[in-house]
């Protein structure tokens, strides 16, 4: 065999484990998909069902918060302690806030200038 045709080879081989990686990425994909759909279906043992407010919208978890405002947990807690963050509810022990207070609180903090007048 020469060495173009074992290049050629290689190239075959190369391509058909790019191929089956692929499909095997998009089936773990769909997998993953149809796990998180049958967990917030049933509710899995140890996994949260997502809670409703009596409005009917979902109510955001602190991780859900936390990444919507690009703080950390703590800082949430922080700003819970202090009464300087979003409001929120405690559910069966459990910290939520209201989608709409989000929005109110990010919308509150917006700014039109660099500086305060009077500052």
């Amino acid at each position: 065999m020469t060495g173009i045709e074992l290049v050629r080879e290689f190239q075959i081989a190369a391509t058909g484990a790019r191929r089956a990686l692929a499909v095997a990425e998009r089936a773990v994909a769909d997998l993953n998909a149809k796990a998180e759909a049958f967990a917030l279906a049933f509710g899995q043992p140890g996994e949260a069902s997502p809670a409703i407010a009596s409005n009917g919208d979902a109510l955001l978890t602190a991780d859900d918060v936390a990444g919507i405002l690009r703080v950390s947990k703590a800082t949430l807690a922080r700003w819970r302690v202090l009464g300087t963050g979003p409001g929120y509810v405690k559910k069966q022990g459990r910290i939520l806030y209201r989608s709409e207070t989000v929005e109110k609180f990010v919308t509150s903090k917006e700014r039109t200038k660099t500086r305060e007048e009077g500052a």
